[in-house]
């Protein structure tokens, strides 16, 4: 299985159990549902979702090849092994007001001491060193009623592929937007994984 086919997969698969964790995620906090948990917290119930029902294994937080940082994701499978970098696309609060900050955490190119954006994932990645240079993962989650036409899965993959080739010397090319759908939350109702293939 290639790079691509890996990537597609992967999102297909941690899409189709979106439903089944969400009908169980309770939280301290905020109202039920997947959507408001913390990042790490959604990769981890996902990964543990779908583990031995496929034909990959998934490794979280694995070092990167320097030793001085660890990638969110490595898939791999007989044929290839990839780091996958992932983020929490969601911009709208538990509440339903947006979160100003979100935005930049998606698509900001300035990387910041603390923090990393998918943008600053994506050149992190490509510059890592790895024998494939893998993929990115999105999150993403919208009300039934979102407002903004251009918040679509598929337009923020667009948009994050246009920013890419805007701003760096190389590209990524989306290979998925896996949907999801009926989710509890009253916010977070709906989205999809989103997976991008990071080219030389």
């Amino acid at each position: 299985m290639t790079t691509s086919l890996l990537l597609k997969q992967l999102a297909d698969d941690f899409a189709a159990v979106v439903p089944t964790v969400d009908a169980e995620a309770e939280h301290d906090r905020w109202q039920a549902g997947i959507g408001p948990f913390e990042e790490d917290r959604q990769i981890e119930m996902l990964r543990d979702a779908i583990e031995g029902n496929t034909n990959y294994s998934i490794e979280t937080e694995a070092p990167y090849l320097d030793g001085g940082q660890w990638v969110d994701l490595f898939i791999e499978n007989e044929e290839t092994a990839i780091p996958v970098e992932a983020k929490l696309l969601r911009f709208r609060y538990d509440n339903g007001n947006i979160d100003p900050n979100s935005f930049a955490k998606v698509f900001s190119p300035f990387p910041e001491r603390t923090t990393s954006t998918l943008l600053t994932d994506a050149r992190k990645l490509h510059e890592a060193g790895f024998e494939e240079t893998g993929g990115l993962l999105g999150l993403y989650y919208a009300p039934v009623d979102e407002s903004y036409e251009r918040m679509s899965a598929e337009a923020i993959a667009e948009k994050f592929a246009l920013d890419v080739d805007y701003w760096y010397d190389f590209q990524v090319e989306t290979r998925n937007v896996a949907h999801f759908d009926g989710l509890r939350h009253p916010v977070h109702q709906e989205g999809a994984v989103i997976t991008w293939e990071i080219l030389e």
